[in-house]
């Protein structure tokens, strides 16, 4: 994968946590860390800039992480730090580590003489969008003075090794799936006849996550906007992959038409609440003032459309 498409993928990632509903992420925390947060937890996402300076040349230099959540209650506050990859990086634990201190550097206590201070750790989670050679725990061994050795464990996610199905408790990772048949895809001497058959499994690929969105937003683990904000997600990365392919023009059509619907959906679920429905305004305009955040009622007024 070249690395604009791997950039791609990773400001997918972040774009999607920060777009999606509280109850969506604290979803997938629970799916990936085996949690059972209530749905209705608040969630704060984490500045995931840090500055910090370089050990030879002394010059400062800025580090970004992927993702830090805090999810937060009357007796617990829990940070999370999930980093997403492509490809198998040898110093990947040891990124983590680095991120993972400085994030708790910022909620850092101090005794009152100032003798005492302590950080507390987000737990750490690596998210294989495509196979990796890693093991399911990666691990720094940490010595200290009296050899005594404290083992930093990260969790290692591969995706693409579940099935759509495995994937309901992780919302938010489904438009990652498309990933599936890249690797196949890309194979020398690959004929149109071949292109067909993957680009019809891709299409049962995302008939069967457009039913699991359904039943995520049945069971209130997303929220429509959750749904169609996924599938434009999902679309927006077809194109990218594979639009240059004309076999799978009709994926590309099926998508369209799972996202307009879900979109459409997300419109009459406000209008439920008090907002008629402004089917002139057009689903893309709607849709790019949601996906900033907007209310429907706000993108209908920036949009001079009266009620």
């Amino acid at each position: 994968m070249s690395r604009k498409t791997a950039k791609l993928f990773d400001l997918m990632f972040k774009s999607i946590i920060k777009g999606a509903s509280s109850s969506a992420v604290v979803h997938l925390v629970n799916g990936i860390y085996k949690k059972n947060y209530p749905l209705d937890t608040p969630v704060k996402i984490e500045p995931t800039e840090f500055v910090k300076e370089h050990p030879k040349s002394g010059k400062l230099e800025k580090i970004v992480a992927d993702i830090i959540v805090t999810l937060s209650g009357e007796n617990f506050r829990d940070t999370y730090l999930m980093e997403a990859q492509i490809d198998d990086d040898v110093e990947m634990s040891l990124r983590i580590f680095n991120y993972s201190i400085f994030a708790a550097l910022e909620g850092r206590t101090i005794s009152n003489d100032g003798s005492d201070m302590q950080i507390d750790m987000p737990a750490p989670a690596v998210i294989f969008w495509e196979s990796s050679k890693s093991k399911d725990i990666v691990s720094i061994g940490i010595r200290f003075p009296g050899k005594r050795v404290v083992v930093y464990k990260v969790p290692v996610l591969k995706v693409l090794e579940h099935s759509v199905s495995e994937l309901e408790n992780m919302a938010l990772l489904l438009p990652f799936y498309i990933l599936k048949i890249r690797r196949e895809l890309n194979k020398k001497n690959i004929d149109s006849e071949k292109r067909k058959a993957l680009s019809k499994e891709l299409e049962s690929y995302i008939i069967e996550i457009d039913k699991i969105l359904k039943r995520c937003k049945e069971n209130s683990y997303i929220t429509s906007r959750d749904a169609a904000m996924l599938l434009r997600r999902l679309l927006n990365m077809n194109m990218e992959l594979y639009g240059n392919y004309p076999e799978f023009r009709e994926v590309d059509m099926t998508l369209k038409d799972l996202a307009d619907t879900d979109i459409d959906e997300a419109i009459d679920k406000a209008e439920s609440r008090g907002v008629k429905q402004g089917v002139a305004i057009g689903m893309e305009k709607v849709f790019a003032l949601l996906e900033k955040g907007m209310s429907l009622a706000e993108a209908k007024k920036k949009l001079s459309f009266n009620n």
